[in-house]
Order: structure tokens, then sequence, then C-alpha cells
């Protein structure tokens, strides 16, 4: 009788502790995940700041450029120039190479460590983005079907097409400032 009740009381000092190390190995476990995936939340957070500031400074200047591009039409609509005469004078059309892959890298981010304002506005920005795209890509079809012409109607056309891109663009960039206001200065401010 003592022989089994000292059997069962060792089998259950070796559960206990079988249990105990499985519960360790567990919590460890979850530690790691955890502090990696704490590391992947704040590396996608520092790619996604920096991905906006370089946004923002690219496309303040190409907007700058498209403003003096679009001076320019409107000062010489009258005129016999080209269309191309009038990009030669104003260094061209300029496009903002914007970068939007933080967004994919954050929605990789365990749910409990999104933060769905910041991923709402991410989204915004990635869908105005995608629409300038579009724009440009029509503008850039009329020019190349219409860079010879000197016709009022045609460049016109060209002013319209900028006034929306220019249109989008700011709205972009009013976006991107609202984001470094809110997100980026305040972590430099608690440095």
């Amino acid at each position: 009788m003592n022989s089994k009740r000292g059997k069962i009381k060792t089998y259950l000092i070796e559960l206990t502790i079988v249990t105990i190390g499985v519960l360790i190995a567990l919590f460890l476990s979850n530690l790691k995940e955890y502090d990696q995936a704490r590391k992947y939340h704040i590396a996608s957070i520092e790619t996604i700041n920096s991905e906006i500031k370089s946004n923002y400074s690219s496309l303040n200047g190409i907007v700058e450029d498209q403003t003096n591009l679009l001076d320019t039409l409107i000062k010489y609509t009258e005129d016999s120039s080209t269309i191309v005469d009038l990009f030669k004078q104003s260094n061209g059309l300029q496009y903002a190479t914007i970068h939007n892959s933080g967004l994919e890298f954050y929605k990789r981010n365990q749910i409990n460590s999104i933060d769905f304002e910041m991923m709402s506005t991410l989204i915004n920005m990635n869908f105005l983005s995608e629409i300038i795209d579009k724009k440009l890509d029509k503008f850039s079809e009329f020019i190349y079907s219409n860079a010879f012409s000197n016709s009022k109607e045609s460049k016109m056309v060209v002013i319209l097409h900028l006034q929306d891109i220019l249109y989008s663009e700011n709205q972009l960039m009013e976006y991107y400032k609202d984001f470094i206001d809110k997100n980026i200065e305040t972590e430099n401010d608690s440095e």
C-alpha cells in the first residue's frame, strides 16, 4: 500500500515538474513572440514615418515645379508656342516618386498592435496616391498625342489636367502634413 502511494506521489511530483516545465517553456515562447511582434511593430512605424517624411518632401518639390508649369501654361495660352515648347521652358512635367510599402508592412502586425486610425489614414494616402498616378497617366497620354499642338483649346485641356493633378497632390500633402504633425513630431518631442 505504501509502495502504491509512493509511486503515485512520485508520479504526481514528476507530472507537476513536467507541467511546470511546459508552462515555463510556453511563457518563454510567448515572451519571445511578444518581443518579436513589438520589434516588428516598431520597425513598421519607423518605416512608415520615414516614407511619409520622404514622400512629403518629394511631393512638396514636385508641386512647386508643377505650379510653375501651370503658371507658364496659363501665361502662354494665347501664344503660338506648342505644348512641348512650354514644357521645355518650365523644365517639363515632374512626377513624385511616392512609396507606400509601409502600409503593407504595417498591415502584417498582430491585430492587437494596429492603430486603426493610423491604418485608415495610411489607406487613404495610398488610395489618393493611386488616383494621382491614374491622373498622371491620363495627362501623359493627352500630352503625347497633343505635344506639338499650339491651339488654345489643347493648352486649356493641359491646364485643366494639371490643375486636377495639383488638387489631388495638395490633398495628399495635407494628409502627410497632418500625419507628421500628429505622429512624427510628437515622437521626437517625447525622446
